[in-house]
């Protein structure tokens, strides 16, 4: 269910029909009070997911119900933050009065994968998988696919391995609690006889549960999933690497990301791809409560041992929620958290750079603080991404309940800010289920952050555009019609696609003249920047 809210942001009308995509004026606002409204309607649109496209553009995907039961949606947005499509497409219509987790990808063809559990068909229930191609459309029909299952199913991931291709994950009930991975064909037909089966093959009777899914290299994938021993003892993670004939890569067993301590109950840590066929993990132990990071070569090999690496070796506050990615360049972990001084309303969040070494780059003992300890109600959803060949991290504020801002700041890697503060990426309001863009691109020139906000029964997803400089909105480029930061051939279409009289402030009319006309074509040409 989704987080209480205190105050809603409403949309004032339906998403903007569009003939020509890229076409529609720049949607990304510059005031952090009004963000980008991407999703509304009658009660509830909650736990928005983000995928990026090669264009610029984005999936945005949540659980909506607006017609009575969570059903899962799909938008295609430009770069400029504008609905790409007449309205989100439902993916198939289910009537769950409450949600679980579920999965969005993109495939090589460029659709949108979405996993969702699925009640049309009894008990026990289906794991479906749809396709949303970029023109709307579902070319694996209305009803997706059905996984093969037998017993109850929960909690399902999506992802893609290194060549692309789709890839689906669940927990299934009817081989004694087993995490189970699945690749699927470009027509969403399974890629392989049967799911791979994530079981702790050195203790077979232990209980995985699916935690997530990152592409590895080649046609590899690499899945994670938290292993459980009994319902109060220690539950820790285990990653394995398969091919793409969904053979493991990394032996007959899973490889333990960490064997000492424990994960809090329910928590299902997620990780990034290192760029280089592995995998960077970080999580928090339940006592002592500390963050830990694990890199995981390509080859299975754990560079930081059997345990991990804490973030920083000082225990005089507690550390959680840890968020990591990877600068593909340096080879750089940067991970960010919240912390907390024990037994108070002291909270804070920091930071943390490590390389392959295991060396802590930033204060070993504490780590970075991006945001001083001070008395306040919380802190909480810390997040890490790369931009610009920067780290940026967010962090959000919450001075009562209800009362919340939520901020992010860049830095370089000697861990000086790039930005003369920290930037204000909302108002002061509610916000839930914050989601980062985290593609680990050093190259992105800005970030796309997504979020809940709003009171229950009336949640909508907004979001804004952080951009390397530290400000928001769209930044202009002349000629540039879709908010991507190029003038290029999708700049071009939009202006022959729109050729003849204009309608007042038509992006695409540069002259502002009435008509959209050669010489609106030699502006974008003057202007070719792709």
């Amino acid at each position: 269910m989704s987080r209480p809210h205190q105050r809603a942001i409403r949309a004032l009308g339906l998403f903007p029909v569009l003939v020509f995509a890229a076409a529609a004026g720049a949607q990304w606002t510059a005031d952090p009070a009004t963000p980008t409204v991407l999703a509304s309607g009658t009660n509830d649109q909650v736990q928005p997911k983000i995928v990026r496209l090669a264009d610029g553009g984005f999936y945005i995907s949540w659980l909506d119900n607006t017609a009575g039961g969570y059903d899962p949606m799909v938008q295609r947005f430009t770069a400029g933050g504008v609905a790409a499509w007449p309205a989100p497409v439902k993916a198939y219509d289910t009537s769950f009065s409450s949600t679980e987790d579920y999965g969005l990808t993109v495939d090589a063809a460029g659709n949108a994968i979405i996993v969702n559990r699925d009640d049309r068909f009894g008990t026990p229930l289906k794991i479906t998988a749809q396709a949303i191609a970029p023109d709307g459309s579902l070319p694996w029909g209305a009803n997706g696919i059905q996984m093969p299952t037998t017993g109850d199913v929960y909690s399902p991931k999506a992802g893609r391995s290194g060549d692309g291709a789709a890839v689906v994950g669940w927990s299934e009930t009817n081989t004694g609690n087993r995490a189970k991975v699945l690749r699927l064909n470009a027509n969403g037909s399974p890629a392989w006889a049967t799911p791979f089966v994530m079981a702790d093959t050195t203790t077979g009777s232990l209980t995985t549960f699916l935690s997530d899914i990152q592409p590895g290299d080649g046609d590899s994938v690499i899945a994670s999933c938290v292993r459980y021993t009994t319902f109060t003892g220690a539950k820790t993670l285990q990653a394995q690497k398969l091919s793409g004939a969904g053979a493991p890569q990394w032996g007959t067993s899973n490889v333990s990301v960490f064997s000492s301590g424990s994960l809090q109950f329910g928590n299902y840590p997620s990780f990034v791809s290192d760029g280089n066929g592995g995998a960077v993990f970080s999580w928090y132990t339940s006592s002592p409560l500390q963050c830990s990071v694990q890199w995981i070569t390509n080859t299975g090999t754990r560079l930081f041992g059997t345990a991990g690496l804490t973030v920083a070796t000082g225990t005089t506050v507690e550390r959680t929620a840890p968020s990591a990615t990877v600068d593909p360049v340096s080879r750089r972990i940067y991970v960010s958290w919240v912390e907390h001084v024990p037994n108070s309303s002291i909270y804070g969040a920091g930071a943390q750079a490590i390389d392959a070494s295991g060396a802590r780059l930033w204060d070993p003992i504490g780590g970075l603080p991006i945001a001083p300890l001070e008395t306040v109600y919380q802190f909480w959803q810390a997040r890490a991404s790369m931009m610009a060949g920067k780290p940026v991290f967010s962090w959000t504020r919450t001075a009562a309940f209800g009362s919340e801002t939520t901020y992010a700041r860049s830095y370089t890697e000697a861990g000086v800010p790039a930005w003369p503060a920290p930037v204000a990426l909302t108002g002061v309001t509610s916000t839930g289920r914050w989601v980062l863009e985290n593609g680990g691109s050093a190259a992105a020139t800005s970030l796309v952050n997504v979020w809940e906000t709003g009171a229950i029964g009336s949640v909508d997803i907004v979001g804004c555009r952080l951009n390397a400089d530290g400000t928001l909105g769209t930044v202009a480029v002349p000629g540039d019609v879709n908010g991507d930061g190029k003038v290029n051939g999708a700049d071009l279409g939009a202006v022959l696609g729109t050729f003849g009289p204009a309608s007042p402030g038509a992006p695409t009319d540069f002259d502002h003249n009435g008509v959209v006309d050669g010489a609106d074509l030699g502006f974008v040409l003057g202007h070719w920047a792709p």
